[in-house]
């Protein structure tokens, strides 16, 4: 049987102070880090065969976009933590896989910039995307 799983039920929530968290309002997504590693040229005039030799470098999780309806509570939400001075905590978690009592948590912090989405279309949903520009690591726990 599989262990696959959707991302409706999904929880995505925000914290300024990383101890009290909120969730972000009608969030449509699941936004998790992606790191891609640095590779940096070490290369020598000894370096075997003519290869050119490479050691790691540094990581970054780099951007993200959480989906979400517009509210005016989550708007004001989003320019809050915008307009905070430093970095805002944020925990993902996800639905409760087959087998499991709790979903996988992702934890994470970065900086919002909330933008408005469609409205060019008289009967279409005014949406908001949340960018977060991430900063530092991320940690993962897995559900039990």
């Amino acid at each position: 049987m599989t262990q696959a799983i959707i991302a409706y039920g999904a929880l995505i929530e925000r914290s300024q102070d990383g101890s009290t968290f909120a969730p972000i309002p009608e969030a449509k997504g699941v936004a998790i880090p992606q790191v891609e590693q640095e590779y940096v040229e070490a290369t020598h005039l000894q370096s075997p065969n003519g290869y050119r030799e490479y050691i790691k470098g540094l990581k970054d999780a780099g951007e993200l976009s959480v989906p979400a309806n517009y509210t005016a509570e989550g708007f004001q939400q989003q320019l809050d933590d915008q307009n905070f001075n430093g970095a805002i905590f944020y925990r993902v978690t996800l639905p409760v896989a087959p087998g499991k009592t709790t979903g996988d948590v992702f934890e994470f912090q970065g900086y919002p910039t909330p933008t408005l989405d469609g409205g060019d279309d008289a009967g279409a949903i005014i949406g908001m995307t949340i960018t977060i520009r991430t900063t530092g690591d991320f940690t993962f726990t897995a559900g039990t």
